[in-house]
């Protein structure tokens, strides 16, 4: 039997091998695989044409599909090697928190990786002990400090090991307290769920939530705006008690205590003058201790007293005050307009709550603020310190709703220790970062949260044991550059 001569030259089929066919399109010869299958209605073979292996040509005869090529790479080996791991964070903390970083190594030269590695997991994520072996596989830290990455049980031990060691802690955040520098304090609550802190007591917080507690209170720079020093004390202890020995361990002679509203009464400011503490304490506008008649006689502006804070005029008289002690009284005109309108706004809509005798009885308190002060002082001074306070709200803010730090499920106290060691840490990075965004005026654009997930974005990929820097967006490179971060 004569067989039928194929239409193909003999150096395209040179090329074709079993399980493929040979195909012309357009004066090209392309080779594609195929298999033959049984067709169960038609009761017959049918041939299926695959993908497309490359081409062929008489110069240079067969030339493998790129594409086909990319495929197998993918199913093969090489893409067993492909990882993709977060880089953004881990080049800024290395890069950006050197100060924080270079301390930690001093102090603590056999454990400063895994607190770095722990610290940058509640940064970024906030999370748990128990997510740190998954968050650390993903992320680039460990490979550029060299560190394997560890599960719960070892991060829980070097917890434990740390929180055992106050005086290297302590070493730690002496290290960012500066010499003459004006310092505040305060103290917030903080929720535990283990039976086993002797020092969490049952109680009310701040915002009247009820449940075993301990205080954390807090030393704040002035100067810096940066937290420097923390202690945890039991839940029962009250704030002006515990002043002076925060004092005395973190070694500082020049704190000021700055309180909020609830905290004046006369037996707190006697135990401030015992101790010798200094303070400044707001008073509540309705305190009989505030002499309003120069407002009420329209005699308040008068001479020269009175200076600019953040583009508005404040008005200012100082009145000594039995016990050597000074009332401070301010007056913001643009504040008193806006509580004017609002009180008269209330009167209409709460009638209940808010009548226009009432407006005449209180009107001339608008727009004031009442600070008692051990302190003789210039009176602008007195007003920038207390205003400072917002900045430890803000930080306080960051700690309980960003960083997630009101409730702590810590067993023992010396890993609680530990724990509210990487807590500061990463409260330090927070603040660092919060003020950058604020100075560069992108605050109101993006939170600091905000601007940690953006850097989560920025990731590196190995491919054949080489990382690369993966694409990420033009808005996060602005913002990259704005803050000077660099990224290689």
């Amino acid at each position: 039997m004569k067989t039928k001569k194929s239409p193909h030259p003999e150096w395209a089929l040179a090329h074709k091998k079993p399980g493929t066919e040979l195909r012309c399109i357009k004066g090209r010869y392309y080779l594609y695989e195929y298999k033959t299958v049984y067709d169960k209605v038609n009761k017959k073979p049918r041939k299926i044409t695959g993908p497309i292996l490359g081409s062929i040509t008489q110069e240079k005869g067969f030339i493998p599909s790129e594409k086909r090529s990319l495929e197998q790479t993918a199913s093969g080996k090489i893409f067993s090697r492909i990882q993709c791991k977060e880089y953004g964070v881990s080049r800024l903390i290395l890069s950006r928190f050197d100060e924080f970083t270079s301390s930690l190594r001093d102090v603590f030269p056999d454990d400063w990786e895994e607190l770095l590695a722990i610290a940058y997991c509640r940064f970024v994520y906030r999370c748990p002990l128990k997510s740190i072996p998954f968050r650390l596989a993903s992320s680039y830290l460990p490979e550029t400090l060299g560190l394997k990455p560890f599960g719960e049980k070892r991060a829980s031990g070097v917890l434990n090991r740390v929180g055992g060691q106050r005086d290297k802690m302590l070493n730690y955040m002496k290290s960012f307290i500066r010499k003459g520098e004006y310092i505040l304090m305060d103290t917030t609550d903080i929720f535990s769920n283990s039976k086993n802190i002797s020092f969490a007591r049952p109680g009310y917080s701040q915002d009247l939530q009820y449940g075993p507690q301990f205080n954390l209170m807090y030393i704040y720079s002035a100067n810096s705006r940066m937290p420097v020093y923390y202690r945890l004390l039991p839940g029962n202890i009250r704030d002006v008690k515990a002043f002076k020995n925060c004092m005395l361990e973190s070694g500082l002679t020049n704190a000021i205590v700055v309180a909020d509203k609830g905290f004046y009464s006369a037996s707190n400011v006697s135990l401030l003058q015992e101790g010798q503490i200094q303070f400044i304490l707001p008073l509540k506008r309705n305190n009989s201790m505030i002499d309003y008649s120069s407002l009420v006689r329209n005699e308040f502006k008068t001479g020269d007293c009175y200076f600019d804070h953040e583009k508005r005029v404040i008005w200012h008289k100082t009145f000594p005050t039995e016990n050597d002690l000074y009332l401070y009284l301010f007056l913001d005109e643009q504040l008193r307009v806006r509580e004017d309108v609002d009180y008269l706004n209330r009167v209409k809509t709460h009638p209940e709550k808010y009548s226009i005798e009432k407006y005449h009885a209180i009107k001339n308190r608008f727009g004031t603020i009442a600070l008692l002060s051990s302190l003789n002082v210039p009176a602008e001074n007195i007003y920038q310190t207390y205003k400072s306070r917002i900045d430890i709200e803000v930080m306080f803010d960051g700690m309980k709703n960003v960083l997630e730090a009101d409730h702590t499920y810590m067993q023992n106290e010396q890993t609680l220790e530990g724990w509210m060691f990487i807590n500061h840490i990463t409260l330090q990075w927070y603040q660092y970062l919060y003020i950058e965004l604020k100075e560069k005026r992108l605050i109101k654009k993006i939170s600091v949260n905000d601007f940690i997930q953006l850097l989560t974005d920025v990731k590196k990929i190995r491919i054949n044991n080489q990382w690369y820097l993966n694409e990420y967006t033009s808005y996060t490179q602005k913002l990259i550059e704005k803050l000077s971060i660099k990224i290689i």
